[in-house]
């Protein structure tokens, strides 16, 4: 059975690793414990990271065969930015490759404008009152750039992620203390600590207790593509309605339909290159209609344009945009969202779920990476605020810390799509903000790791005196009482014609 160590293809992962100061992070002293991360996406690296810079020993496996420069765009939040504070190499590269100065407009499927263009940044409330001006509350990212980003950073520590390690089976010894898995060669590999940031249907699902949660269909898919800007911005009408504003900055618009919309962004960085036409399709398919969750389901342009022929009026520029596409770039991702899932971890405390494995996320919520990333720097910080000896009490405090949060950014995405899609169109008139998302401030205005350092003892006292009870986390909407909500009681609510209210300050 392969051993985990702190020796990780040959690199010492250690103070004294060659080339660490040079990059001007501090890493604290050797905490002894080891993390073995399973998934190699944001959350997993992030977690990687930061665990390592809390002086964990720290290995990384996935199962794609290489690192993937796939996928598209997402949206982060500025409580996920505060780590790159620490990695002031990885900060310098995060803001070459941002989409400085992006702006944003809403229209009607018809091409009718809701208003004018604005600032994306200047779009969410409170925004001119953030402490942090650096890290605007909300950004949109390429996806491909951000995860290159982290992989650098794990090069500069010498750590090497391990590829083509297919997870098959997820255990823990309580009475060795380890957790482990099983890869599909066979092998076994344990640690103090195993992360499950394997997604969607991690075989770690297996040891969390209760039942596990089930895709919930919607009926509803979302086409998603990426393809390099030069190609769209060739035709003149779709450089016209799509290119970038003025010709130099970042756009990004949402087109609005009945039960249905479409986010399209042009894109280039900071010193304008690299330039991607990105898009997502959100809409109802017909009845009986069925797609598997998988980011290998590709379909043509015909397929997309007969989806936006059933809603006539769409104009002949984004029509040319879908033929303009390049084969196999649009993936079919149906929206199959679970109901909260309140505890993440195995019973002994020794796997842990994180990011999309422990708590899917809708896109209208445009939180799922932003919370895979506060995860990653909550466990660290937990880690790092306990001992060795005391590590299941560490990572049973960070699920308390989370997962009231979490449900409550999962709700927010219902609210967000209810508003996409069943606000009328005919009353917006030349108001966005009618059917812009939610951005709440108690979203973006916390600091994750300040956060979990500042209220570890209390929670970890809670859970030593009995179930948590008495610990009452802060990082939630002001007056709200969190309760346990299905994704059933929302569809019922809405069958009676009911809008989702949300109790307290979500504002």
């Amino acid at each position: 059975m392969a051993q985990f160590s702190e020796d990780i293809d040959g690199v010492k992962l250690s103070n004294g690793h060659a080339g660490l100061f040079d990059d001007e992070v501090n890493r604290a002293a050797s905490t002894g414990i080891n993390v073995l991360i399973i998934g190699g996406g944001v959350g997993g690296l992030t977690a990687a990271l930061e665990c390592y810079r809390k002086g964990h020993a720290v290995r990384v496996f996935e199962r794609s065969p290489r690192a993937s420069a796939g996928g598209d765009m997402f949206t982060i939040g500025a409580s996920g930015l505060h780590f790159l504070d620490h990695y002031p190499n990885m900060q310098r590269e995060y803001d070459d490759v941002t989409a400085h100065n992006l702006w944003m407009r809403y229209r009607k499927w018809t091409g009718e404008d809701i208003g004018e263009p604005f600032s994306f940044a200047a779009g969410t409330p409170g925004s001119d009152r953030h402490k942090h001006a650096a890290k605007p509350p909300i950004q949109t990212q390429q996806r491909p750039q951000f995860h290159a980003m982290l992989y650098h950073q794990l090069e500069r520590f010498g750590i090497k992620v391990r590829f083509g390690m297919r997870v098959v089976e997820y255990y823990e010894d309580v009475e060795r203390k380890v957790g482990g898995v099983v890869t599909d060669k066979g092998e076994k590999f344990e640690a103090d600590l195993v992360i499950a940031a394997d997604g969607l249907n991690s075989k770690s699902q297996a040891l969390i207790p209760g039942p596990a949660e089930k895709a919930k269909p919607t009926g509803r898919t979302v086409f998603r593509g990426a393809f390099p800007l030069e190609i769209a911005t060739a035709d003149p009408l779709v450089n016209e309605t799509f290119g970038l504003r003025d010709g130099r900055y970042p756009f990004q618009q949402v087109w609005m339909g009945p039960d249905t919309h479409c986010v399209i962004q042009s894109y280039v960085d900071k010193h304008g290159k690299n330039g991607r036409l990105c898009f997502g399709l959100a809409f109802r398919e017909p009845e009986g209609q069925v797609r598997k969750e998988s980011w290998h389901d590709t379909v043509s342009s015909d397929e997309m344009l007969n989806v936006i022929d059933r809603l006539p009026g769409w104009p002949e520029s984004i029509k040319t945009l879908i033929r303009l596409t390049p084969p196999e770039t649009i993936i079919a991702w149906p929206l199959n969202p679970r109901d909260p899932q309140w505890t993440w971890h195995s019973p002994g405390a020794r796997v842990l779920q994180l990011g999309d494995a422990a708590h899917p996320f809708l896109p209208t919520s445009g939180n799922g990476a932003t919370q895979a990333i506060e995860d990653s720097i909550t466990i660290a910080e937990c880690l790092s605020q306990s001992n060795k000896d005391a590590l299941p009490l560490a990572v049973r405090t960070h699920n308390l810390l989370r997962a009231d949060r979490v449900s409550c950014c999962q709700l927010l995405g219902f609210v967000n799509a209810e508003r996409l899609h069943k606000t009328d169109l005919s009353s917006v008139s030349q108001d966005p903000s009618k059917i812009a998302f939610k951005t709440p401030r108690w979203i973006w205005g916390l600091d994750p790791e300040v956060y979990a350092r500042e209220n570890f003892a209390r929670a970890a006292g809670s859970l030593s005196e009995g179930e948590g009870k008495g610990f009452v986390n802060g990082n939630i909407p002001a007056g709200h009482r969190v309760e346990k909500w299905s994704i059933d009681e929302i569809e019922e609510r809405q069958r009676r014609g009911e809008r989702l209210e949300l109790e307290g300050n979500w504002s």
